[in-house]
């Protein structure tokens, strides 16, 4: 049951975005449109290449900073805490885009899916860091570009 519901939950939210950013936003003109379906899984695997470092330095650090949350200052237990739940948060993101590259080839809606969850996973992963501006900045531009190549992918 739990499971409907979160699934209905995720249809209406994307059937709403999508009647905001996909029929009443200015549309982009059809030929930018299929620029940019034809760059996307380009565009997903140099993603993909530069979050990897960044998520291995952030383990890195992250294991640094835990060990120097006991004594305040840098690693204060709150900055600790914030940052693993960030971790946390960007793996899934790492992943989804992964599993949807083969489909950002063949065009399927599974693949348009995948990368729609990761960024609305990166957006609360940003909201998480109280990067409020960033969160607002990443979702108006990147549903706007979602939304508008979805009837792209089958």
């Amino acid at each position: 049951m739990a499971k409907s519901n979160y699934n209905n939950v995720l249809t209406q939210l994307e059937r709403t975005l999508d009647e905001y950013f996909g029929k009443k936003a200015p549309a982009l003109p059809a030929n930018v449109k299929d620029i940019i379906v034809k760059i996307a899984p380009y565009l997903v695997i140099i993603s993909v290449i530069f979050m990897l470092p960044g998520l291995l330095a952030l383990f890195g650090l992250g294991g640094m900073m835990t060990a120097f949350a006991p004594f305040g200052g840098m690693g204060s237990a709150g900055m600790v805490r914030g940052m693993w739940v960030s971790i946390l948060l960007f793996v899934p993101v790492i992943i989804l885009e992964v599993m949807a590259i083969p489909g950002l080839f063949s065009r399927t809606i599974t693949a348009w899916r995948y990368v729609y969850w990761g960024q609305l996973i990166a957006i609360v992963a940003s909201l998480v860091q109280f990067d409020i501006f960033g969160a607002i900045i990443s979702a108006l531009i990147g549903f706007y570009i979602l939304f508008q190549i979805k009837s792209f992918y089958k």
